[in-house]
């Protein structure tokens, strides 16, 4: 016992205040050394009093720039603090399980175990502290090391340096689930999550006082659960900001594209071939978009696909032929699918299981909120400057929105992380994924595997249909049957108006259908929400008056509300992180499938009819059939699995199909 204390407070003391760092992450992953000019080093967390921290905060500042100082405006708090993502990463956390959780515990201390002598007494007690945490960073760092492919540089101090950043790494690490561990102490009375030792009965944050912590295994997994669920706003809002830009630009056009058709002398069929080439674009760009993102990152196609679809929408004001109004939603179609793969992998970065549908609906909530405004913007437009004037001056507005894009928006993507000891190798590792066509095919070699499975066969399936039903009844028969002359006859501005009264009631439900679907599960979830879009939409052409509609339209809403999360938070839960990418991609392409379809095959089915209304109620019954398919399916081919998810989530019982 006494040679397993003398070894722990040689740990504290070389990881407290004593033992000085000399190295900062960024938190990008890359590490800088301060000049032996600078002040002594310490180790307390304190901003006010730390000069380490004071130098590095600066550098970190000047090297993002305006991101940084947004960011400190609207959310103010000490930049050292470990981000909850590099936490998780640093614990090798995926589904945050109470049985993941547990083994990661666990693991903490054996690592401490197999450091013990051969005559040091075992521990007893089922609680970590500080110098387990460090005993275990140390063996964790080694296996990030061998996630790239650098190597040792060896004209550095590497095994000082790396030391270095292990305690200070190590420190941060346990300030945060010792903080937090102390919270939920002082909120239950200090009674139900007592600590085994503890100096400090009050709430503590000093570095030297949390080295005398010890966090029992109810407490880390109730620390880490809770932080999981919780939605990390400080790296979302840019992304939410950018989106109500977005869906501003975007639900300007809505009400103008009824009296594009009626200018050019367009029928019904003519109009869902128009509409579907946006979807036949982003369904051919989904694969190569994927690859694209992966390889580059996320930021640069939130920036430079909007100049693509700039060009798109501006081409619309000038367009004058069917077949150049064709080339315009194309260019479109493919800058949005750009876009969307590059918004949708930013959000699943900063989300957990746990939070994946809550962190979505701020992003999802922003979209509509920007199209709730712009169906009103553009409606007044058409009527006062007219239709090309308003195409011209949206398309401006896209190039605006990537400016703010390139100034707002960090890099989310996880890669191998850097360390400042270790560098490129000399001969770069051949990679055949380093070519376009080498990375599409191994892109599109993901999909079969993935196919195999029950859950991805239902969502792809559910997902088609969905968009099918949207494409032919709300983009394509909803704005014909609003504006004709035999029915309501609404002009530009009411159609607005409709729009955004739909898009108002998603911002109010999206962040409470967010709740409510990580609460009962995503299954429930979209079975519900497209429930409540196949009834109204069926009866949506019995409406005689504005009451009618208005309760129609808010059905309607409610559903779509729901299914703008629960598809893709469903998708990234069934699958590995590595394949997240490409299950998104195979998940868009089968929307973009039923899009191309529905837009072309119910305009056509209604011209055919001599009915609007037919076309409408036939979207309905498809949607209806195929909600029906996929409830039973997950009756039938799924149960619940409590161990790997507490609330029990339901999975497949076989991911396989025979």
């Amino acid at each position: 016992m006494l040679a397993q204390n003398a070894r722990r407070c040689l740990i504290r003391k070389r990881i407290s205040v004593g033992g000085a760092p000399r190295t900062k992450p960024f938190l990008d992953g890359s590490y800088l050394h301060p000049s032996k000019s600078q002040p002594p080093l310490s180790f307390q967390f304190s901003t006010s009093n730390n000069p380490t921290i004071a130098f590095f905060s600066a550098q970190s500042q000047a090297k993002d720039g305006i991101k940084s100082r947004i960011s400190s405006f609207f959310f103010p708090g000490n930049d050292d603090e470990i981000s909850n993502p590099r936490l998780y990463r640093y614990l090798k956390l995926e589904t945050f399980s109470e049985k993941e959780l547990g083994a990661v515990f666990d693991r903490i201390r054996q690592q401490d175990e197999l450091e013990d002598g051969p005559g040091d007494e075992p521990r007893t007690s089922d609680a970590i502290d500080l110098p387990m945490i460090a005993t275990f960073f140390s063996k964790r760092l080694t296996e990030l090391e061998d996630e790239s492919d650098d190597v040792y540089d060896y004209d550095k101090d590497v095994q000082t340096m790396r030391q270095d950043f292990c305690n200070l790494e190590s420190k941060r690490i346990w300030e945060s689930i010792a903080k937090d561990a102390q919270t939920i102490k002082a909120a239950n009375g200090g009674s139900s999550l007592q600590p085994v030792i503890s100096n400090n009965a009050a709430i503590t944050t000093s570095a030297d006082a949390l080295t005398d912590i010890f966090v029992s295994k109810q407490e880390f997994i109730e620390v880490l659960r809770n932080k999981a669920s919780s939605v990390d706003l400080k790296r979302t809002w840019p992304i939410t900001s950018s989106m109500i830009l977005i869906g501003a630009s975007v639900g300007v056009i809505t009400p103008a594209m009824p009296f594009v058709v009626e200018q050019m002398g367009l029928n019904a069929s003519e109009y869902g071939l128009i509409v579907s080439a946006f979807g036949l674009a982003r369904m051919l760009g989904n694969v190569p978009s994927a690859v694209a993102i992966e390889k580059w990152g996320r930021r640069p196609f939130m920036i430079h696909s909007l100049s693509l679809i700039a060009l798109g929408v501006g081409g619309i004001g000038w367009a004058s032929t069917f077949e150049e109004l064709y080339l315009c939603r194309l260019m479109t179609g493919v800058g949005v699918s750009l876009l969307g793969g590059a918004a949708t992998l930013m959000v699943t970065d900063i989300s957990t299981p746990l939070n994946r549908a809550s962190t979505m609906a701020p992003v999802m909530s922003g979209f509509t909120a920007g199209t709730a405004l712009g169906p009103a913007m553009g409606g007044v437009m058409v009527d006062s400057i007219g239709l090309a004037p308003t195409f011209y001056l949206v398309g401006a507005s896209y190039l605006g929105v990537a400016a703010v894009n390139r100034a707002v928006l960090s890099e989310t993507q996880r890669r191998p992380m850097k360390f400042a000891w270790r560098k490129k190798p000399t001969e770069p590792v051949a990679n055949a994924d380093d070519t376009l066509s080498g990375a599409v095919q191994n892109a599109v070699g993901q999909w079969a595997p993935l196919l195999k499975q029950r859950s991805v066969q239902s969502i792809m399936v559910m997902n088609a249909s969905y968009w099918l039903a949207l494409a032919g009844a709300q983009m394509t028969i909803m704005p014909l049957i609003l504006t004709d002359q035999a029915g309501l006859n609404l002009s530009a501005t009411e159609l607005g108006q409709v729009y955004m009264g739909m898009s108002l009631i998603q911002i109010v439900g999206n962040p409470v259908f967010a709740k409510f679907i990580d609460k009962i599960g995503k299954a429930p979830a979209i079975v519900t929400g497209c429930t409540l879009i196949s009834l109204p939409m069926a009866a949506m052409p019995l409406c005689q008056d504005w009451m009618q509609l208005a309760g129609v339209c808010g059905l309607w809403a409610c559903g779509s509300s729901m299914m703008s999360t629960a598809p893709l938070a469903y998708m990234s839960d069934k699958v590995a992180e590595s394949e997240r990418a490409q299950s998104i991609a195979l998940l868009r392409t089968c929307g973009d499938m039923g899009f191309l379809v529905g837009a072309s095959a119910i305009g056509a089915l209604a011209d055919w009819a001599g009915s609007l209304d037919h076309g409408m109620q036939t979207s309905a019954g498809l949607l209806l059939t195929a909600t029906a398919w996929f409830g039973a399916r997950q009756l039938i081919f799924v149960q619940p699995d409590t161990s790997r998810n507490p609330k029990g989530e339901k999975i497949d019982d076989n991911t396989k199909s025979p």
